[in-house]
């Protein structure tokens, strides 16, 4: 078809052009036919005025008329023939023999009338030949004008027929295209609407919706009488809506051609998914924009995947850097109790009589301190590791939380330092309440082992019992180093340790473990510290009281 267009191109311009210089020379053909008409015209003229001077001379010579008509005759033929000087030499010569003579005396000389009557005859015979010729040539100039007019109007009906053939044959061309794409739109129209997995419609330039099919319907949940028309605004969140998305997205696609986008849309019942949108601009025959269609696909469960393995991965990497430092810290903790364990054992062996009982009891005691540290040590890393897993639940049980706190006091009365005591304060109805004993048992071993090692011998170390409504509360305090105030944030971040703590053993992992068995539990803790004067930690949980039906099967 292009080359067609091309050849129907060139050939207009070739005929177009021979039109205008057919045109041109018919212009010029009428100018010489005009021309040669009128001296055709004016010769007859000369030749009609010759008779009238003939007859004039006739009436002269029968005496029915004066010279007058004749002098007049010649002064016309005269200005008739002024183009002609041998003719003009005639007229002249008549003229001095008619002014020659009277009319009288002219009419009775005999040879001077036949001498004008010669004169007359000879200029006639001339103008004769003249006007054959001259109409010769009108003949051929007329010839020639009809011959470029024919061919002028021949070329004329040539292009219009070629220009309705190329219109006709562009109109058909045309419909059986546009039948071809009603049909094409209908299968891609009947192929698009059975399509579930991808939202596909169109919508006009301004974002309102023009289609719909039944993946959009599945994914987005509305019907399609109810969303044409409708602005694609509805499927953004409030906030997107509030930043203007829905414009900008159209805005792009048509300056691009093509936009695409991942985020969250809403469904007709509120609720939120993941999506993968694709904006491909719609522009007519002159490249004017008319609209879009948009492929939204749902992609929540690769999104989720996606977040998950992420979360696996990062999970994976933290345990894996916690195992790493833990080998670092273990390789330098275990190195100091260890050496500490060796030596009491070699000296206790040296102290074998009952004299040395006591430097014996020291050692042992020694001993046990260190054990104890060691054994905090890979519980602190053995407890991480589980709450990493996501093996650690909250299981409440009924608890008597008297007891559980007097049993945590014997449990960490064999760490205290020389002089060291804990003095238990109970405060509230005391009652029978629902937690997870075994989580509580190490929160408060912990807190208590810290302020007892943070603490100098001879110091006191309270811990407070308070019922207080639907919530029990847990302080223990100390009188020990303190913690920094700039540092008191970082406290629960794991293996973080104070700056003042250098010297004192410890995995910086206690208190980060506290506060995740404590979210487990639903419960808060808080801290109030002070350099060189000590730190109360506060614990509030959550506890449903046991009934008495509860108490009593219990027992």
């Amino acid at each position: 078809m292009r080359v067609a267009r091309r050849l129907y191109i060139l050939l207009s311009a070739l005929l177009l052009a021979a039109i205008v210089g057919l045109v041109v020379v018919a212009i010029r053909y009428n100018q010489m036919f005009t021309e040669t008409t009128e001296r055709v015209d004016h010769t007859i003229r000369v030749l009609t005025e010759n008779q009238e001077a003939l007859a004039s001379l006739h009436r002269l010579e029968s005496g029915n008329e004066g010279i007058g008509p004749l002098r007049a005759n010649l002064e016309t033929l005269k200005l008739l023939i002024a183009d002609n000087p041998l003719q003009t030499r005639r007229i002249d010569s008549l003229q001095k023999l008619t002014a020659s003579a009277g009319g009288t005396a002219l009419a009775r000389d005999r040879l001077l009338i036949d001498n004008i009557r010669g004169l007359l005859l000879r200029l006639q015979m001339e103008e004769g030949r003249l006007l054959t010729s001259r109409e010769a040539a009108n003949t051929a100039s007329r010839k020639l004008l009809k011959e470029a007019i024919f061919a002028i109007l021949a070329l004329s009906l040539t292009l219009l027929c070629a220009s309705i053939y190329l219109i006709l044959y562009n109109f058909n061309r045309r419909k059986r295209a546009e039948k071809g794409l009603r049909e094409s739109r209908d299968l891609v129209g009947l192929l698009v609407d059975n399509v579930t997995d991808f939202a596909i419609f169109m919508v006009d330039k301004d974002g309102m919706i023009l289609s719909w099919n039944r993946g959009a319907e599945q994914i987005k949940g509305y019907r399609q009488e109810e969303i044409l028309g409708r602005s694609i605004s509805i499927f953004y969140t409030d906030e997107d809506n509030a930043k203007g998305e829905p414009a900008y997205n159209l805005r792009k696609a048509g300056e691009d051609g093509r936009y695409e986008c991942i985020g969250l849309r809403k469904r007709k019942d509120g609720s939120s998914f993941y999506a993968d949108v694709v904006f491909t601009a719609m522009r007519d025959d002159e490249g004017n924009l008319t609209g879009f269609i948009k492929i939204t696909k749902d992609i929540t469960v690769q999104m989720t995947v996606r977040e998950d393995l992420s979360k696996a991965l990062a999970r994976e990497r933290e345990l894996s850097e916690m195992k790493s430092r833990f080998v670092t810290l273990a390789s330098h903790e275990f190195k100091t109790p260890l050496s500490v364990i060796l030596s009491s054992v070699n000296l206790i062996e040296k102290y074998q009589d009952d004299a040395s009982i006591d430097k014996r009891l020291r050692h042992v005691h020694r001993i046990k301190s260190n054990v104890n540290n060691l054994k905090q040590l890979l519980n602190d890393f053995l407890s991480l590791e589980k709450l990493e897993e996501g093996v650690v639940r909250n299981e409440p049980v009924r608890t008597d939380l008297m007891k559980l706190a007097e049993e945590a006091i014997q449990d960490m009365e064999e760490e205290c330092k020389d002089g060291q005591q804990m003095a238990l304060e109970v405060s509230g109805n005391v009652r029978e309440v629902f937690l997870d004993q075994q989580l509580l048992r190490n929160i408060l071993n912990n807190l208590l082992s810290n302020a007892i090692k943070y603490s100098p011998g001879g110091s006191l170390v309270r811990f407070r019992l308070e019922f207080a409504g639907d919530l029990v509360i847990f302080a223990v305090a100390d009188q020990g180093i303190g913690i920094p105030l700039e540092e008191q944030e970082h406290l629960f971040e794991r293996f973080f340790r104070a700056k003042n703590t250098t010297g004192i053993s410890g995995t910086g992992l206690g208190l980060s473990i506290v506060k995740k068995y404590l979210d487990l539990m639903g419960g808060t803790i808080s801290v109030e510290s002070r350099p060189e004067t000590g730190s109360t930690f506060t614990i509030t949980l959550p506890a449903k009281v046991a009934s008495r039906d509860e108490i009593q099967q219990a027992h």
